[in-house]
């Protein structure tokens, strides 16, 4: 795994969690913490020296970090004995991509004692993803910052981790970094609750030319453009007249024509600060009364 440039902590032997790890509030300042408090995230190393010391203490369990690897793992979680029957991880998994657009491509992968299957991906550049739980389907985590997953090898009391598939890991597709930073529809209350009558037509023009110059938008604008439709989209979500998810939805199909995958996390970042900002500033204006008909 170093071999590859995959930052390594050792988990001990037939378990799947590393040991207990004190906070920052509580760390005493000894060993590995003694010029300052660190966590396992930050101890995972490459270096082949350190690994070939520790290792040779005990036959530990390899845990990788992927962020700080360069990579994002999606975990397929196979459904539990008490759970009803339906799909599992890797089914959720394969749906979403059909949904999406995908592809999901071949990538290395590896299987769970459990029977479930994790595929490792690059991430693109530029992206700092964090580790989700059940965010992007019911039985699909994924780990990146802040979570590890085992290497092929490893062992536990009912199994081993092994490799079932050895293609180089391929990037992370657009569609798969869309759903990891996705957020959930934000609840709202008091005079956000109930929608303001108006005529459909107008409120789908108001969204079809905000999100056609965001298309448009051309490199070195596009932070701006993107900034300023958003707001405006907030503003008629503040008011009632539009759906906020619905909102977002039409905002980042916009961006993924940009095709910019690396530059994604940032754009959903702009695309939830510029909305609440014009949520909290809604708009009042109401389409006129009747029509006009053309002369």
């Amino acid at each position: 795994m170093a071999g590859r440039g995959w930052a390594v902590f050792p988990i001990m032997p037939g378990r799947k969690w590393p040991p207990a790890w004190h906070t920052k509030d509580n760390c005493a300042g000894r060993g590995p913490c003694a010029a300052g408090h660190v966590t396992p995230e930050s101890l995972a190393t490459t270096d082949p020296e350190v690994i070939a010391r520790v290792w040779s203490r005990a036959p530990y369990n390899v845990a990788v970090f992927p962020g700080k690897s360069g990579l994002h793992v999606v975990d397929c979680d196979v459904r539990k004995p008490d759970e009803p029957a339906g799909p599992d991880g890797w089914a959720e998994l394969q749906e979403l991509a059909a949904r999406r657009g995908g592809p999901l491509p071949d990538t290395w992968t590896t299987t769970t004692p459990s029977t479930g299957r994790q595929l490792w991906f690059q991430t693109p550049p530029g992206c700092r993803l964090a580790s989700t739980v059940k965010h992007i389907a019911g039985h699909v985590d994924t780990r990146g910052w802040g979570g590890y997953a085992l290497a092929p090898g490893s062992v536990r009391a009912d199994g081993a981790y092994e490799l079932f598939d050895d293609t180089d890991p391929t990037q992370l597709a657009a569609w798969l970094v869309q759903a990891n930073v996705e957020r959930a529809p934000t609840a709202v209350s008091g005079r956000r609750e109930k929608a303001v009558a108006a005529p459909d037509a107008y409120i789908s023009a108001a969204v079809r030319g905000e999100v056609d110059r965001v298309v448009s938008a051309r490199s070195g604008t596009r932070n701006r453009v993107l900034s300023t439709a958003a707001y405006a989209l907030g503003q008629l979500v503040g008011a009632g007249l539009l759906d906020e998810t619905y909102a977002r939805t039409e905002l980042r199909a916009a961006v993924a024509t940009w095709n910019t995958p690396d530059s994604w996390v940032k754009d959903d970042g702009v695309i939830d600060t510029a909305m609440r900002a014009g949520a909290d500033n809604p708009r009042r204006a109401k389409p006129r009364s009747g029509t006009r008909r053309a002369a």
